[in-house]
């Protein structure tokens, strides 16, 4: 729960050309919810607003998204913070009816690192090695840190960490 409320407050946060990614997740996959990420089902609209906040400069397209997210046709990185960004994968060949709005599947995460390199060695490695999954309680304290240090609203996340 604590990466679902993590990425939810998070998301809240980014500001597309048009609303925030919440915007346009129509319903949450529950069985989907991961302890480092989310599914859910979106309205189409999701892609084209996060491809145009890409080309502002404020996400960046992720590759080789069919390793690391199978099935995931295309993924975009949040690029505010050195660290604690939020990623958006999508699933455009996973479709489903939801109020009568055909959506895609989309996936979200936190990545612990924006640098492709410290991202590679420093968590995916390590969390391959060891069966790992990125711990909500480290992207909670990076993300935090990290809005600190760029001088955005703080970080809170309805949780406390005891």
């Amino acid at each position: 729960l604590a990466a679902l409320l993590n990425i939810a407050t998070a998301s809240a946060d980014i500001h597309l050309p048009s609303g925030t990614p919440m915007t346009y997740v129509k319903v949450l996959d529950w069985d989907g919810i991961m302890v480092d990420r989310f599914f859910g089902w979106a309205d189409p609209a999701l892609l084209e607003q996060v491809k145009r906040a890409a080309d502002q400069g404020a996400f960046a397209r992720e590759w080789g998204q069919g390793v690391f997210h199978p099935g995931a046709t295309s993924s975009y990185k949040q690029v505010q913070f050195g660290e604690a960004n939020v990623q958006v994968t999508f699933h455009e060949n996973d479709l489903r009816k939801v109020d009568g709005v055909s959506c895609l599947r989309v996936e979200l995460d936190i990545d612990y690192y924006k640098d492709p390199l410290a991202h590679a060695l420093l968590e995916v490695l390590p969390n391959t090695i060891t069966q790992g999954k990125t711990d909500p309680k480290t992207v909670s304290v990076l993300r935090w840190t990290a809005g600190r240090t760029a001088g955005v609203p703080e970080f809170d996340p309805p949780y406390t960490i005891v």
